[in-house]
């Protein structure tokens, strides 16, 4: 599997070209020591006779997962890349333990593709004065893609935020349990806000233009346009037709009709 470079991200991981574009270019390269996180040596739960299970699920299948049983490196029988778990050939026996090395990804696919369908549906019920659209992740025009990402990537930081409040920061920020209890750690969060905060001004510059979602419908007024609508020289038919008036009023016939 393709992987971003010097990573152990996968690329094109999603079904939808749109997305994989979106994450693989604009995302990923803001997220990626988040996407790929190696927990060391955690002791693994035992969940039925050869199945142990570790505490963060989606790991990246590309990082070689090392798995210790009583020390001793052993090769699982199967790994569930997905749910986290290892299957050993060896039954559990009382006073077993296995340890094992993995990657996460924090940040998988399916749920960045998710903030950025959310963010399609932002965009579609945002703007000044305008009526609401219907675009999805396929049809959106293409000038949305960095909003888009900055929308995404600030969800990406709320996330963060709600995360390290559920004690999984200790793994991601490296913060131990006594700390968050003590609250330690404050100045992760307000990282994170500010994250959040530019990445929502950057994608607000945008939404608050009044052309951003209709473009420039009608072409720039020529000189042609000009000359007809004063009735000036004889630069074209539709100056004389128009007499200096507009609409054909005023019309006089002469040489040229």
């Amino acid at each position: 599997m393709a992987t971003f470079p010097n990573s152990y991200v996968p690329i094109d991981s999603h079904p939808n070209a749109r997305i994989n574009a979106i994450v693989d270019n604009m995302i990923t390269p803001r997220l990626l020591n988040f996407r790929q996180i190696t927990v060391y040596d955690e002791q693994a739960r035992n969940v039925s006779a050869t199945t142990w299970k570790l505490t963060y699920p989606t790991w990246n299948d590309t990082f070689s997962v090392v798995t210790r049983l009583n020390s001793q490196i052993v090769t699982p029988l199967s790994i569930d890349y997905i749910l986290g778990t290892v299957t050993l050939t060896a039954a559990y026996t009382d006073g077993d333990n296995v340890n094992v090395t993995y990657n996460i990804d924090w940040f998988q696919v399916g749920i960045l593709a998710g903030f950025l369908m959310q963010s399609v549906d932002i965009i579609n019920n945002s703007g000044q004065a305008q009526s609401a659209t219907n675009y999805t992740i396929d049809d959106a025009p293409s000038n949305w893609d960095g909003v888009l990402a900055d929308l995404a990537y600030a969800m990406a930081m709320e996330k963060l935020i709600l995360d390290y409040d559920l004690w999984y920061g200790r793994v991601i920020f490296a913060i131990g349990a006594n700390a968050l209890n003590d609250g330690d750690g404050g100045d992760v969060v307000s990282q994170l806000e500010t994250l959040k905060s530019n990445a929502e001004e950057r994608a607000n510059i945008s939404l608050n233009n009044e052309k951003f979602k209709i473009g420039n419908l009608l072409a720039a007024p020529t000189s042609t346009y000009f000359a007809a609508v004063r009735g000036l020289g004889r630069t074209s038919s539709i100056a004389h037709n128009l007499g200096g008036m507009g609409k054909l009023r005023g019309l006089r016939r002469n040489k040229y009709i």
